[in-house]
């Protein structure tokens, strides 16, 4: 998204007819240091998490997802200009949407993402942005 938005392209939604609130697919947008932390609470109860089972599958996730659609609204909220976008088919064997039952991370870690979307976004911006002045021209 960040790349066709500074490249002056249009954003492919692909799939805008899923059975969803508002036909684009959904899925679940952690921001990257809201997933660090779970990681370091994980290893930090290593330990009492593997007592009784030797492995635990721990879902990380909001619960709830997030449309395509809503992501783009998102981002133009962020970047206070328009993300030009374009209908395109379904890729194939995409699924309508998924998101993570994080239950089990609120139990075992005591961990539930705690920055929002909008967050996410203009972090992932200013990254973007450092990362190009770190690998310069």
């Amino acid at each position: 998204m960040i790349d066709v938005h500074h490249a002056g392209e249009a954003f492919p939604l692909t799939g805008t007819d899923y059975p969803t609130r508002d036909g684009s697919g959904i899925r679940d947008y952690v921001h990257v240091w809201d997933l660090a932390i779970a990681h370091v609470k994980a290893v930090e109860r290593f330990a009492a998490i593997t007592r009784e089972e030797p492995y635990r599958v721990i879902n990380l996730g909001t619960g709830r997802g997030t449309t395509v659609r809503e992501l783009v609204a998102a981002f133009e909220n962020v970047t206070g200009t328009p993300l030009a976008t374009i209908e395109s088919d379904r890729r194939p064997g995409d699924s309508a949407g998924a998101y993570a039952c994080a239950d089990l991370a609120r139990e075992l870690l005591d961990w539930r993402p705690e920055r929002p979307l909008e967050e996410g976004i203009r972090d992932s911006l200013r990254w973007y942005h450092e990362r190009d002045t770190r690998l310069g021209p």
